[in-house]
């Protein structure tokens, strides 16, 4: 004997899945992405390079040098002196040192940190600039 009722629903009453929290989850999920692309200071290109019998392995080192429209040098995220910047330099021998100077930077700050990197004896310097669009 089967003691449950049976409970038939109307039609408007019927379970079904509701996709509108799934279709914001998504656009917010995507919305992040979009921002994160396009937030992104480097852009890289897939190219599949050619081969080739005589070609050499190059290694090449960067530092990252970075100085404040205050004159103060930063390595690695970190405030740093003249002189252990130096030390680090002759330690890591990086063979190009990028700089990156706040616009508002005085030249001087600039050159003092150029003359640092070739008394090390980094002989490649670039100076990182924005692309004006």
């Amino acid at each position: 004997m089967n003691l449950r009722k049976r409970i038939r629903f109307r039609e408007e009453e019927r379970a079904y899945i509701d996709v509108v929290p799934l279709v914001d989850t998504l656009l917010a999920v995507f919305l992040f992405l979009a921002v994160l692309a396009f937030r992104s200071p480097e852009t890289f290109i897939a190219v599949k390079l050619p081969l080739s019998e005589t070609g050499q392995k190059a290694n090449i080192t960067a530092l990252k040098v970075q100085i404040t429209k205050e004159g103060r040098i930063m390595l690695f995220g970190k405030p740093i002196g003249e002189d252990e910047l130096s030390r680090v330099i002759s330690e890591k021998k990086p063979t190009h040192i990028i700089l990156e100077a706040d616009q508002d930077t005085p030249h001087k700050f600039v050159v003092k940190v150029m003359d640092i990197a070739r008394k090390s004896g980094v002989e490649n310097l670039v100076i990182a600039v924005r692309k004006k669009r």
